[in-house]
């Protein structure tokens, strides 16, 4: 679907939610989970975000992190999350074009040109940071 990682980075804050008023781990793993594979522990092997993991986004669809358009354009910040794999809907041609080898979680390209995949945008990262946030709160003891 187009912005997986947002539908994941969404689903994480609930989970999040559920283990701030109930305490239980299990809640507290998933979150886990959910920022393992949106950096990189996924059947791509491919971070979402710039500039963390092996293998970090590094080409966004973005009008001005676009040193792949234009060299004198500056390159991502750190810590920027793409819209993720998209095998619903193949909008651009970079997708339409890898499309026919996709299966589920695979049909992901760090092109600049491919914005249904590659896309960011402020719904999908604001989600992202509220868990990064949370995940980087010490854990209460009992």
């Amino acid at each position: 679907m187009w912005g997986s990682n947002a539908d994941l980075a969404n689903r994480a804050l609930l989970l999040a939610l559920a283990y701030d008023f109930s305490g239980e781990a299990r809640y507290r793993d998933e979150v886990i989970n959910a920022m393992d594979y949106m950096l990189g522990r996924n059947p791509l092997d491919q971070s979402y975000v710039s500039g963390y993991g092996a293998r970090p986004m590094t080409n966004p669809h973005h009008r001005f992190w676009a040193p792949s358009r234009d060299s004198a354009l500056p390159p991502p910040p750190p810590g920027v999350l793409a819209g993720g794999s998209n095998f619903n809907r193949p909008a651009d041609s970079v997708a339409e074009r890898i499309y026919p080898q996709c299966h589920a979680q695979t049909c992901y390209a760090d092109d600049i040109e491919a914005y249904s995949l590659n896309e960011v945008a402020i719904n999908w990262n604001a989600p992202f940071f509220w868990i990064a946030a949370f995940l980087a709160e010490p854990i209460a003891a009992d």
